[in-house]
């Protein structure tokens, strides 16, 4: 079974559905509410495991009784949690996040209070011979020294990249795959010039674009058309599944459209898809 080793965040996340946003008085009432996983990491190993595949999760967390609940909720979708340590006297993070009519999410996030960044704990027994790793820019500590154990082996390693810093760029030069978000490729003025940069690092890469798609520097890949309910989470969905794709011995571009299409579901359902939905959705095009 094809196994994806997701490094980085997680968190506990209030969603809400608000009949108007931003507010114009001092309350304001919500249509729906939903207590959620959250984290780029976290979420895409849960996609991983509903689409059928080995996830592992690595992370940090309190030892508090929202950690525990994050940790029971990967441990229930059949996420290897091994690697998920709690830390004494810790706040594990949670978020608010509010979902306007147009189905637009605005996040507002609480950080913990002091997670420790040092990742000496961390073991290279993790990585096994045949797995992709997947980080997010949540702790890159941790994931620069799996990062280093896992070139040794030759392995595929994709980097969610949605931060313009040093630390990033490191980062996305010590892994094989990049995919960016169009906030990021609109710092540079757009995916093109971006995508120039990134290649001086010689490392592939990709920017998602929303509504537009995802872009290489060669490729387009147009986007699944849907009526959107939350977009809280489709870019986590998206790299979990290119992530999991790849371990399959897709190809980019398949693994990129496959990708699209169980992001799309994120979004339409405001849920994480699993692997027969995914199919039969992308029968319909």
């Amino acid at each position: 079974m094809a196994h994806v080793i997701c490094l980085g965040w997680a968190c506990l996340d209030h969603r809400y559905w608000v009949e108007k946003f931003p507010p114009e008085s001092g309350r304001t009432r919500t249509n729906d509410f939903r207590e959620d996983l959250g984290g780029p990491a976290a979420v895409a190993a849960m996609t991983v495991a509903r689409l059928g595949g080995r996830a592992t999760f690595v992370g940090r967390r309190g030892d508090d009784a929202t950690g525990q609940r994050l940790a029971d909720r990967l441990k229930s979708e059949g996420v290897n949690i091994d690697y998920y340590k709690a830390f004494p006297n810790i706040q594990t993070p949670l978020s608010a996040v509010m979902i306007a009519p147009n189905a637009e999410r605005f996040i507002f996030s609480y950080l913990g209070n002091g997670l420790p960044e040092n990742a000496d704990w961390l073991d290279d027994a993790i990585i096994d011979d045949e797995s992709v790793l997947l980080f997010d820019l949540r702790w890159p500590q941790g994931a620069l020294s799996l990062a280093n154990a896992a070139k040794k082996k030759h392995l595929d390693i994709v980097l969610d990249m949605d931060k313009d810093t040093e630390v990033a760029w490191d980062l996305a030069a010590a892994v094989t795959h990049v995919i960016a978000d169009e906030d990021l490729g609109a710092q540079y003025g757009g995916s093109k010039t971006f995508l120039e940069k990134l290649a001086s690092t010689h490392t592939w890469g990709a920017v998602t674009k929303g509504a537009q798609g995802v872009k290489t520097a060669d490729t387009h890949i147009p986007a699944f058309r849907v009526k959107p309910k939350d977009t809280t989470g489709a870019g986590d969905v998206f790299h979990g599944a290119f992530a999991l794709a790849l371990a399959e011995g897709k190809t980019e571009e398949d693994a990129l459209r496959f990708a699209s299409a169980a992001s799309a579901l994120r979004v339409r359902d405001a849920d994480v898809p699993y692997r027969e939905d995914v199919e039969n959705f992308m029968k319909e095009f």
